[in-house]
């Protein structure tokens, strides 16, 4: 069968599964990019509170435009959102999905809270519709070799870990939209927005952390309610030890960058490569000639849309094959829980 809609024609709807896209911003438009490049998946519709950003971002990729959500969810043509809002509302608007019987994809972070992950959590287990979380580091070449490396045991017993995340953000960035840098929508600053990336890499390699000790402050962006820079110090389950620094003040940005040194040898992650790979066993670098992805340091829309097209290809294959997404909502629910307690002790 054919879907005619907004006078084209769009791809036979078969075996695609049909999405919407819930919030219209800049990473809206990623999305859109990366579900053009699936044939597992058709754009069918679009949703934003702000008519005009929904109308700019239909008619970029022909699909129709909708202010209300409730009439996209009524959309039969739509089996599953995903959900580009403020970080605030996603569990609010999942939850809604859920009980519409939609599939949810939700960008980072799950949302700001553990109790509001919680919550859409259990919504969409009750309704029985898969739930994916937009950590796209995940699904990348060079983080799932380091896994890979960490699991066997390769690098022997974990003993220290940092994440370093010294990106920049213009004060026009943050005064662009109104919910940036708010505890409200936001949820905080530097770490549960820039850094969320790298501190669910590092939580996934190294495990839950059992002490934490951090200080975070405005010491930049004087404009914004959150931090603009943070330091945390960690203990891991295992005893290891790690350090996260998370900042969009270090000018002019520079890559994220992930260490992790074991009894056998340290590797290092810088952006999505890896440029180190020093172990005792002398085995040579595995992704030494692996693509680069834009990790948008500087400039948040210098990314490309690789990362989210492996994440939205894995997401319709989890509804297509009805298993679990790669990273789903309790995966999601791990690294907020671990930037919720950084959080709690810098706040004091």
């Amino acid at each position: 069968m054919q879907n005619w809609r907004s006078g084209g024609l769009l791809k036979t709807s078969g075996s695609a599964v049909g999405i919407g896209i819930v919030g219209c911003g800049n990473v809206a438009r990623i999305h859109a990019e990366a579900i053009r490049l699936l044939p597992e998946l058709e754009l069918v519709s679009v949703c934003s509170r702000s008519k005009e950003s929904a109308r700019s971002l239909g008619k970029k990729f022909g699909v129709p435009a909708c202010s209300d959500l409730q009439e996209m969810l009524a959309d039969r043509d739509v089996r599953a959102v995903a959900i580009c809002s403020p970080s605030g509302t996603h569990s609010q608007l999942g939850c809604a999905a859920a009980l519409a019987g939609k599939h949810v994809l939700v960008e980072k972070p799950i949302d700001i809270s553990v109790a509001k992950a919680d919550r859409l959590i259990e919504a969409c287990d009750r309704s029985g519709v898969r739930l994916a979380v937009a950590l796209q580091s995940r699904h990348l070449d060079a983080p799932r070799l380091l896994k890979s490396a960490v699991e066997t045991g390769r690098l022997g017993k974990l003993l220290l870990a940092g994440a370093y995340i010294k990106w920049y953000r213009t004060p026009e960035y943050y005064s662009s939209r109104p919910w940036r840098g708010t505890l409200e929508f936001d949820g905080g600053g530097a770490l549960i927005n820039q850094a969320i990336h790298t501190v669910d890499l590092l939580r996934w390699m190294m495990g839950p952390a059992t002490g934490v000790h951090a200080h975070s402050g405005r010491l930049l962006h004087e404009g914004i309610e959150a931090e603009d820079t943070l330091v945390a110090a960690l203990r891991f389950e295992g005893g290891a030890l790690g350090i996260v620094e998370a900042a969009t003040s270090a000018y002019p940005g520079f890559k994220r960058r992930l260490e992790i040194t074991g009894t056998e040898g340290t590797v290092i992650l810088e952006g999505d490569s890896l440029t180190t790979w020093s172990l005792r066993d002398g085995s040579p670098n595995p992704a030494a000639s692996a693509a680069e992805v834009s990790d948008g340091s500087a400039d948040p829309m210098a990314i490309d849309c690789e990362g989210h097209r492996r994440v939205l290809a894995d997401f319709a294959d989890s509804i297509l094959r009805e298993r679990k997404p790669l990273v789903d909502g309790r995966d999601g629910r791990e690294s907020l829980e671990l930037v919720e307690s950084i959080y709690r002790f810098a706040r004091g």
